[in-house]
């Protein structure tokens, strides 16, 4: 079974990292580090946080996967700068009713790379296909 799925940037996955990101700098506030080191943190968050929303949540990075092709455990995954990246879609990965979570191990690399999908990447009749396909169609 083939299947093909277009991504859309997500609103939901925005606010959860913006607030992820928030809460782990507050996080550092009341430790005792100095003052400078608090500071020499600050940029390395907001890098964090621009790069991800912009390849996860925005889908407007380069490397940002834009679209799918699902067959089985293979995978193909289509980049916002039009590359394709073929692959298996690893055991490890999560799907549940309100996030799924692609574990991909391209075909020839060391690391994975994770596809966060959540229901607003996808009309609702797409996401609840991908969902099955997932969970049941391997």
């Amino acid at each position: 079974m083939q299947s093909q799925f277009q991504l859309q940037p997500s609103r939901y996955l925005a606010a959860a990292l913006i607030a992820a990101h928030g809460a782990a700098y507050t996080a550092l506030l009341p430790l005792t580090l100095p003052l400078w080191a608090k500071a020499a943190l600050a940029p390395i968050f907001l890098f964090s946080l621009i790069y991800h929303l912009r390849r996860d949540a925005w889908l407007s990075a380069t490397s940002a996967s834009a679209g799918m092709l699902l067959q089985g455990d293979q995978i193909v995954l289509s980049t916002r700068a039009g590359g394709e990246v073929a692959g298996t879609v690893s055991r490890n990965s999560l799907v549940t009713p309100w996030v799924t979570v692609l574990n991909v191990l391209p075909q020839g690399a060391r690391f994975s790379r994770s596809v966060i999908i959540l229901p607003d990447s996808l009309d609702a009749e797409a996401f609840r296909q991908l969902r099955v396909i997932l969970k049941w169609g391997r």
